[in-house]
């Protein structure tokens, strides 16, 4: 049930009248029932796994909170890794067996012949956002106080953030629980936000998809710069995706008068790679340099250990977002080049951050948007086999590589005939289609990063928000309804 069907807004029709038309003592239940109803649509099986696991959690969270430190943290840390390896890495793990057995035993449980193993929903991110919880109770905060079991229900179940996060920590949930009646104010964020998150999927993230899946379904068949173009139009497409599907989930939870992190801040306006980090994805950057990067040390422990944990932790968030080699590429990348303009500001001095010279900032951050771009072809590489394909293509594929190949083959006469008969070159490389379509798409990819770098650029317009929601409201349904294409899921919710 996303947040673009019709199911959900049936679904949110009924919950949004209903929560602020209860009495409040009877609020905590609605939620948790509606948690567990957008869950048992997805599942019946897994939503019982899912409060079998969260019952679990809530008993180690007890006996943190009531003394039995060491020993339960411990526990919740392994249990909640383990739920989560088994159904996310379990193929992967095999996998890697048969790789190095050559067995028939581990291939055919990696093709999965003899187990069919299923994703459950959001478990990448509950099992953090519990591993959290566990962990600030062992870190004795001061503040806390016990949650009841049913706080505890509804800081996980809480159906706006079950698709994919932002990964909560109890400090972003538990004040937002006082409120009696809706704010005027909440509204019109929660409007806007739903209004954002939709253009942003619908009209940037689905059609840029269908600009390029076809080169990353056949990497071998496109020229050298289709594939670069497709790794700087795929960081249009996630950034477009995921941001408006955070946008949804924030203003879903605006409606019901919860404020729940942000998870991007103009990333690509960034001028360092660690700018970057702080700016994407935030709430689980946070997460891992909170309860990885610091428990292996930090910046603490020497220079040497300083550039390993930096790689470590970037490689642990590349295997979080999937179960492939590609996303453990993907993370050591980044974890190498953090290591590398660390070394390069700190031991070598180099200014490697423009702090005043404005063309000097845009020229880096289009720098760490090529980066990114270029991380981006192993995150969205189908395979290992694909992803090496896209690399091998970008020193290869020429426009007439297919042609030399042929000709080399003693096909010469093939190309001479059909050339004949065909206005074209024939045996050309595929390129990629509608740049002036993606160049509109930039533009409000650019104005997107522009109000997140720049909030406060709309408090101007705050007086006349009624009058604003209506009329971008009719344009939006307007565009969505004229200029929608056929969509893929969104890219988190497979993670």
């Amino acid at each position: 049930m996303l947040f673009n069907t019709i199911p959900f807004l049936i679904f949110f029709t009924i919950v949004y009248f209903i929560y602020w038309n209860i009495g409040k003592r009877f609020k905590y239940d609605f939620l948790i029932l509606a948690g567990a109803a957008f869950y048992y649509y997805y599942s019946p099986i897994f939503l019982l796994h899912f409060l079998v696991v969260i019952c679990i959690n809530y008993f180690f969270y007890y006996q943190i909170y009531n003394g039995n430190k060491s020993l339960f943290v411990k526990l919740a840390v392994i249990f909640n890794l383990l739920n989560l390896g088994f159904f996310k890495y379990f193929y992967f793990f095999t996998g890697v067996l048969n790789d190095i057995t050559g067995s028939l035993f581990f291939k055919d449980a990696s093709e999965g012949r003899w187990i069919h193993i299923t994703l459950p929903l959001a478990i990448s991110f509950y099992s953090f956002q519990m591993i959290a919880c566990a962990v600030d109770t062992y870190r004795n905060k001061e503040s806390e106080e016990l949650l009841s079991f049913k706080k505890y229900l509804l800081f996980v179940l809480f159906f706006p953030v079950l698709i994919a996060g932002p990964i909560m920590r109890k400090k972003d949930f538990f004040p937002n629980l006082d409120r009696e009646v809706p704010q005027k104010d909440d509204i019109y964020k929660a409007c806007f936000l739903m209004m954002s998150g939709l253009i942003k999927k619908i009209l940037l993230a689905d059609p840029v998809a269908s600009i390029i899946n076809p080169v990353f379904a056949n990497p071998n068949e496109y020229t050298a710069f289709s594939l670069f173009m497709g790794g700087i139009l795929y960081t249009i497409q996630v950034y477009a995706d995921f941001s408006g599907l955070t946008d949804m989930a924030r203003s879903v939870a605006f409606f019901l008068g919860f404020q729940i992190p942000e998870n991007f801040y103009a990333p690509f306006f960034s001028t360092s790679g660690r700018e970057l980090w702080k700016k994407w994805h935030v709430t689980l950057s946070f997460w891992l340099m909170e309860y990885i990067y610091f428990p292996l040390g930090g910046n603490r422990a020497g220079e040497m250990r300083t550039y390993l944990n930096l790689i470590i932790t970037m490689t642990l968030g590349g295997f979080w977002h999937g179960a492939d080699y590609t996303f453990v590429v993907w993370g050591f990348y980044w974890g190498s080049l953090l290591c590398i303009e660390k070394y390069l500001e700190e031991k070598k001095g180099l200014p490697l951050t423009p702090e005043k010279s404005f063309p000097l900032k845009v020229l880096k951050a289009l720098i760490v948007y090529v980066l990114f771009s270029i991380s981006a072809l192993m995150f969205r590489s189908n395979n290992t086999s694909s992803m090496i394909d896209l690399f091998f293509g970008l020193f290869t594929n020429s426009p007439d590589y297919l042609s030399g190949l042929l000709a080399v083959n003693g096909g010469e006469w093939m190309i001479q005939g059909l050339s004949l008969v065909q206005s074209e070159k024939p045996f050309q490389m595929n390129t990629v289609k509608s740049y002036e379509s993606v160049a509109y798409m930039y533009i409000a990819f650019l104005l997107f990063h522009y109000i997140q770098y720049k909030p406060e650029s709309l408090d101007k317009f705050k007086k006349h928000s009624f009058t604003l929601a209506i009329a971008c409201g009719v344009i939006t349904i307007f565009l969505l309804t004229t200029l929608s294409h056929d969509g893929d899921s969104f890219i988190y919710t497979t993670f």
